[in-house]
């Protein structure tokens, strides 16, 4: 629960930020645009990946991903969960969910799930943003960090999320 209100802070805090110096990216699949903060470093992403970046520390991770389908909510939702199963050797007991909510990115409504993966012992913290609707196709704002930095995590997640625009 904590955690959860320290996050919810963190991005309330945004909007006493002024604009930092970015990189503009456009998206090749959906109708996405959005700015990177300059403390990004590009990485190379894989399958729908069209976007990667960590922090020069690599303490913070961000991704764009995308994709021209549609799927509804829930599907994409249980999509995401398997994902990070999978993505640890299958142990589903390794997989907390924190909590979801929905949030307002450019007035459209992105579901966000926020979980935890245990990976040998140490935590790694989840902030998945998904929207997805028939004739725009689907995005994933997904952002990771140390379970520990929760609060530092959501706010460069929310830096992000407040330049990202959407259109049809």
């Amino acid at each position: 629960m904590h955690k959860t209100l320290l996050i919810g802070a963190g991005l309330v805090l945004l909007s006493a930020v002024p604009a930092l110096a970015c990189t503009d990216i456009s998206s090749k699949t959906v109708a996405l645009t959005g700015c990177v903060d300059g403390e990004w470093q590009a990485g190379t992403g894989t399958g729908a990946q069209e976007f990667v970046y960590t922090t020069a520390d690599q303490a913070y991770g961000l991704m764009v991903i995308t994709e021209k389908d549609a799927f509804a909510a829930t599907q994409f939702h249980d999509a995401i969960i398997a994902n990070a199963i999978a993505g640890v050797g299958g142990k589903k007991e390794d997989v907390t969910v924190i909590s979801e909510r929905v949030e307002n990115i450019n007035d459209k409504p992105f579901n966000v799930l926020q979980y935890d993966v245990n990976t040998g012992g140490q935590k790694i913290l989840f902030q998945n943003f998904y929207y997805s609707q028939p004739g725009f196709g689907s995005v994933q704002i997904l952002s990771y960090s140390l379970d520990t930095d929760a609060v530092a995590s959501s706010y460069k997640a929310g830096v992000f999320t407040s330049s990202v625009k959407l259109s049809k």
